[in-house]
Parts: structure tokens; sequence; C-alpha cells
């Protein structure tokens, strides 16, 4: 049996067989062990690269807990938005229109009898929201700079496993 090693646009292969292709280096068995098995280890991660993927994870994690509480989607994020500003509006005038409050309007009925209960009802959702949102926040932003400031690939790994998430 010939065991070797091949290049062939710029991919490196390795193979065995009974004859030896053209342009193929051959190697010992223990050769071609060692390749073989130094080619399905991972690529050493710099100190930078960690540093990203547990930043990107760090990010992902927090819209994850972000999503316990809130419906995932931009046009639903505009939606809560945009309903927590008529709310807040609502709320602070003295002879509210509903027509100036098109979103709390098609809640009539549903989440309250009336618009002063559902700008209610979404005024404090709103406000559960900030100080559940503030707190995962607090933790993203905390997790990402603990992980920058990192010395080492430990210090970095210490770092993103000591997330705790607000519950």
């Amino acid at each position: 049996m010939i065991y070797f090693k091949q290049t062939l646009n710029d991919a490196v292969s390795f193979g065995e067989g009974y004859v030896l292709p053209a342009g193929a280096a051959e190697l010992t068995l223990e050769q071609y062990q060692a390749e073989c098995d130094a080619a399905l280890q991972p690529a050493t991660e710099t100190l930078a690269q960690l540093k990203d993927r547990l930043r990107s994870l760090v990010d992902a994690e927090a819209e994850a807990e972000r999503l316990k509480y809130i419906t995932p989607g931009v046009g639903q994020s505009m939606t809560y938005q945009q309903k927590a500003a008529e709310a807040s509006r609502y709320l602070a005038a003295t002879d509210p229109d509903a027509a100036d409050y098109p979103l709390l309007s098609a809640e009539v009925g549903i989440t309250a009898e009336d618009i002063a209960g559902v700008a209610a009802i979404v005024d404090a959702a709103f406000r559960q929201w900030q100080a559940i949102g503030s707190a995962i926040e607090a933790v993203r932003l905390g997790a990402k700079a603990q992980i920058t400031a990192a010395a080492d690939a430990d210090a970095a790994n210490v770092a993103y496993a000591a997330i705790s998430w607000p519950a």
C-alpha cells in the first residue's frame, strides 16, 4: 500500500492506493497518520479571534435572553416602540383623541375595554421591559468589556463563563 499527500487547487488531500499519483509525495504509514491527524485539528485561534468569537456569543445569548420577554422581529419591535410612545403620549394628554393613537385603538376590547385601559397596560409592560432590558444590556456590555480587557485566552474564557443573565 502506498500512502501519499497531494495538493490540488490549493487544497491538500491525503490518500492511499497501489499507485502514486502524479505530483503526489509518498509518505510512510506513520507520516500519513500524523499528517491526517494534524489536518483534523482545528486551526489555532488567536487571542483576538477568541475575543471576537466570545463577544459574538455574548450578543447572541443576550438576544436569546431578550426573546424570553418579547416577540422577535423588526416589525414587532417597531410596533412595541410605537405602542409605548402612543401610551406615553395618551397618558400625558389632557383631552386625548383616540384617532391620534391608532395602535392603542386597535387593542380596545382585546387588551382592555377602553383606550385608557390599553394605554395603562401598554405603559406598564413597557416599564417592565425597561427594567428587564436594561439588566440584560448591563450584563451584555459588562461581559464584552471583561472579554476585551482579558490579557490571555484563559482570562477571556473565565470572563465568558462568569456571565450570569438576570432572572
